[in-house]
């Protein structure tokens, strides 16, 4: 009688092993992210990064390409959701409601949630742009990803109900600058308001200069 033929592991393995790795990035960038507002850019060290994650500085070298890596690695674990789908999940429900007004809420909603968590990280690249000048362009390339996610936004989930004369171009600019990180920092912090004064700012000015 032949033999059973055994069921290859290798595909188990594989995902295993990304599962494992996508683990142990998350831990770097937490431990980076708790460091770098701890200590600002120029305290914080591979080494120290690395001590704080429980793994060795090759790994960090080898998986994001040293410091610089991780600054910009702090930003993929700052989103208002856990995964993709679950932010997927938040757009369909945003796609049905049914009116602009209501829309326009939940995104202003999403950006306050996002803007909360990456308030640190903003000030952190604002401090190092003053001498790292791949800080700066970081800086630049973050406001030109914001502007080109949240025009498209617009264009999406607000479209044809813009007040009259208003493109969807201006429309994104005018979202981008209000809902910037640079202004929720000179309210939330400067100002001391709370995020839900700031959130309840942003949405009534963005209902008057977009509907």
């Amino acid at each position: 009688m032949a033999r059973a033929v055994k069921t290859p592991r290798r595909a188990y393995s594989s995902r295993l092993r990304a599962d494992q790795a996508q683990q142990t990035r998350r831990r770097v960038l937490e431990s980076a992210l708790e460091l770098f507002v701890e200590r600002g850019y120029a305290g914080t060290t591979v080494a120290a990064v690395a001590d704080h994650a429980g793994v060795s500085p090759e790994t960090i070298y080898l998986s994001l390409g040293g410091k610089r890596g991780l600054l910009e690695g702090v930003m993929d674990i700052t989103g208002p959701h856990s995964s993709v789908a679950d932010d997927d999940k938040w757009w369909h429900m945003v796609a049905q409601l049914p009116r602009a007004t209501e829309r326009l809420d939940r995104m202003v909603e999403y950006s306050c949630r996002i803007l909360a968590r990456t308030r640190p990280i903003h000030t952190i690249i604002r401090g190092a742009a003053d001498k790292e000048a791949f800080a700066a362009a970081l800086g630049r390339r973050l406001l030109q990803e914001r502007l080109n996610n949240q025009t498209e936004r617009i264009r999406h989930y607000l479209g044809d109900e813009l007040k009259p004369g208003l493109s969807v171009a201006g429309a994104g600019e005018r979202y981008c600058a209000l809902a910037s990180p640079e202004l929720y920092h000179l309210l939330t912090v400067e100002f001391a308001w709370t995020a839900d004064q700031h959130q309840e700012w942003l949405t009534h000015l963005l209902h008057t200069e977009l509907l």
